[in-house]
């Protein structure tokens, strides 16, 4: 039984907890405009973090990004300092800083450890929000400079005719084929958390699907191959990514806003027949994927995973090198050095050849009786 003594600090513990959830729903709210100039919405954040921290009333904050920096009224910057890096595609941008501008009792510490994890989850939330603004200007900038009558190429051409294949008449297509990205190999297409008004279609290359962990672990779910579209969930669901999309090899990418995505779904029953077909056939795979992991043990996985790599990738007995020995050990759920021991297991016994060209397959039959054993 809980002693009586303990519940003020227990009650002391949740209001800090409702002060930091508060904080972070209210800066969300904040960030969901992408219109606002970005100082605008930088000084709104500011107003709000003081109120997240456990000495609120004597709590400042600053926020660094490029050359603008925003602070609380009255900052004055002490020792008693808190702060995360705002990362964007791998580089530092800038920081969120949080200072305390009076002494505070230290029995706890002088921050919390809830209060880290808010700090970094706020720098977080800030990096998804100027990586997707910063999107969002790229892509206004390409449909300004369409102009005229739009010179395909065979490639394009190539996906056009498959796009009139899924029912979509030419002024749909024109809306699908409007803005093209290009990512290069590592880059991040999508990121996980971060507010989307596209849908993607995957023109070109590869990309694979991941959740990711506060633990920086990562789950790859599924390998991308074209024609595949990325962010399908987003249509009807919260605006937020669930997943990471991260770019295998260099690969082509057509943006497509969700708004008129929806109008074209709504409208054009027959593709939307046909997506519907394409959804129900990704949640089978990644039904597969959770199944294999949850059920079967390390070689199970390892040949599950080959084999959809295989036979469902590449379509082709050799998976071609650009799966690094990493993205199998994601898409099998365990750790790289498992899955190389694994591997090294399969090769000595003749199942697999490792190459410069990738690995081979070079007994199906064992491998998949590896696969239903588990």
């Amino acid at each position: 039984m809980m002693k009586e003594e303990n519940i003020p600090e227990l009650l002391e513990d949740l209001n800090e907890r409702n002060k930091e959830l508060n904080c972070l729903y209210s800066v969300e709210e904040v960030l969901k405009d992408v219109e606002t100039e970005k100082t605008e919405v930088f000084n709104k954040i500011i107003e709000i973090i003081p109120s997240g921290w456990r000495y609120s009333d004597i709590c400042k904050a600053r926020l660094i990004f490029d050359d603008i920096t925003v602070d609380s009224p009255n900052l004055k910057i002490t020792e008693l300092k808190q702060y995360s890096d705002i990362i964007i595609d791998g580089k530092k941008r800038g920081e969120l800083q949080v200072y305390y501008i009076k002494p505070v009792k230290q029995e706890k510490g002088i921050f919390l450890a809830e209060e880290r994890k808010l700090i970094t989850s706020l720098s977080e939330k800030i990096g998804n929000y100027l990586s997707y603004k910063q999107l969002k200007e790229y892509v206004n900038s390409l449909e300004q400079q369409k102009t005229g009558n739009i010179q395909r190429s065979g490639k394009e051409e190539k996906l056009k005719t498959w796009l009139k294949e899924q029912h979509l008449t030419e002024a749909e297509i024109n809306h699908f084929m409007k803005v093209k990205i290009s990512f290069k190999k590592g880059e991040t297409i999508c990121k996980q958390g971060s507010f989307s008004t596209y849908i993607m279609m995957l023109a070109e290359g590869l990309s694979k699907a991941s959740l990711e962990s506060a633990m920086e672990k990562s789950f790859t779910y599924k390998i991308n191959k074209p024609y595949a579209f990325i962010g399908l969930s987003t249509l009807y669901g919260d605006s937020y990514y669930n997943f990471s999309a991260t770019a295998l090899v260099p690969s082509t990418v057509y943006l497509i806003d969700r708004t008129i995505f929806d109008q074209i779904v709504k409208t054009n029953t027959k593709f939307g027949h046909t997506l519907m077909m394409w959804y129900c056939r990704n949640f089978k795979l990644v039904y597969s994927r959770l199944g294999c992991i949850a059920n079967k043990q390390a070689i199970g996985r390892i040949a599950e995973t080959l084999i959809y790599l295989s036979e469902e990738v590449f379509e082709n007995k050799i998976i071609d090198n650009v799966i690094s020995r990493k993205d199998i050990a994601e898409l099998a759920g365990m750790s790289t050095e498992g899955a190389v021991r694994v591997l090294s297991e399969l090769k000595k016994d003749g199942t697999i050849k490792t190459g410069p060209r990738g690995i081979e397959i070079i007994d199906r039959k064992l491998l998949k009786t590896l696969s239903l054993a588990g």
